[in-house]
């Protein structure tokens, strides 16, 4: 009511569009104009009958009644708002709490594929769970076709020598890589369809890896990495893996171990950074990435799991660099779970594939 017991003329819904602020747009909605328009006058100049003044007094107050400040920056309804600071005790002294004590921490690593300061407890639950993704989906074992075992390691050291066009992450060609070697060792691959099982692999892994804007379209995906396929070829290709492996494709890959493994080595052992090698440490890893590719190429190693494969990698570099490196290795070992037996051979394999890198 107005301050003559008449009630105040409303405003229409025209007038109040019409009220705008300096600067402000001419499409803004309506809630938004209404809260910017003047409040009315305070509760304190209100003429109230004599009948409340004599029941109320207190009502007549000035300050009895306080309306909020209008604010262009309040919580909307359902916000958080922030608990009232609790009252100090009497006679507790005042001002800011003491700093909690300096907790003493280990030092920290960044891994170029992981975007925080990571601690060995850290290192060690990102294994363990790597670890699990790949024995949920191991399924280890020979070629089961003899006569596609130097056709396997052409298609995969084809693939890798292809150029990069689309920028993919060294991350999306070894979940290719992998994805392949489940699907080898599960089904009978006839040799004329395996360049065509690499490449689709590889758009899979795309797919799983890569942002949607950077997964290139399928003609030019063919364009590149076989023209001698049709679109319809290939995503008759991309079904028949998906249901071969179940449609679940991401396991914990050699590259997801290796980059562990590097971390765990260079946070247990800190003399280690002061090595030639480690001097890079970015390019010290994509050094080793390219070894541990290239020994996915080759079919006598189909029979290990990809964390054993990665694991030979780091410590045949140990060997090379450290001679006297036995507790690194048999750390590592423990971490990995690997019998000092399955090691060796798998070593030996290795040894003999890199023979040709």
């Amino acid at each position: 009511m107005a301050s003559g017991g008449r009630p105040a003329p409303e405003t229409s819904a025209s007038e109040i569009r019409s009220i705008r602020r300096p600067g402000e747009s001419p499409d803004e909605s309506l809630g938004e104009t209404v809260l910017r328009c003047l409040l009315p006058p305070p509760p304190w100049n209100v003429s109230l009958p004599a009948a409340i003044r004599r029941s109320f007094p207190e009502a007549c107050l000035r300050g009895a009644v306080s309306l909020p400040e209008p604010s262009w920056t309040r919580p909307m309804r359902g916000a958080m708002r922030p608990r009232p600071a609790a009252h100090p005790a009497p006679g507790a002294a005042l001002g800011p709490p003491p700093p909690p004590p300096p907790v003493p921490s280990r030092p920290g690593l960044v891994p170029s594929e992981w975007g925080g300061v990571l601690d060995e407890l850290q290192l060690d639950a990102h294994l363990t769970q790597a670890q699990g993704r790949e024995a949920r989906l191991w399924l280890g074992g020979r070629l089961q076709q003899v006569e596609i075992c130097e056709a396997f390691q052409e298609v995969v050291l084809g693939l890798l020598r292809v150029e990069n066009i689309f920028d993919f992450s060294q991350t999306t060609f070894n979940l290719a890589l992998t994805i392949f070697r489940r699907l080898i060792v599960s089904v009978k691959i006839k040799k004329c369809s395996l360049h065509c099982v690499t490449i689709t692999s590889l758009r899979l892994a795309a797919k799983v890896n890569e942002e949607e804007e950077l997964i290139p379209r399928i003609k030019d995906f063919i364009k590149h990495y076989g023209s001698g396929y049709s679109p319809n070829e290939l995503l008759r290709m991309e079904l028949a893996i998906l249901d071969k492996l179940h449609w679940d494709l991401y396991s914990g890959t050699p590259l997801d171990f290796l980059t562990i493994f590097h971390a765990l080595v260079v946070l247990g052992w800190p003399h280690v950074k002061e090595l030639p090698p480690q001097r890079n440490p970015s390019l010290h890893v994509a050094s080793l990435t390219r070894q541990l590719q290239h020994c996915m190429a080759g079919h006598q190693l189909l029979q290990f799991k990809g964390s054993t494969l990665a694991l030979v990698i780091i410590t045949l570099e140990l060997e090379r660099l450290m001679p006297d490196c036995c507790t690194p290795i048999s750390d590592l070992l423990k971490k990995a779970q690997v019998g000092i037996r399955q090691w060796n051979h798998c070593k030996e394999l290795v040894k003999q594939q890199l023979t040709s890198f």
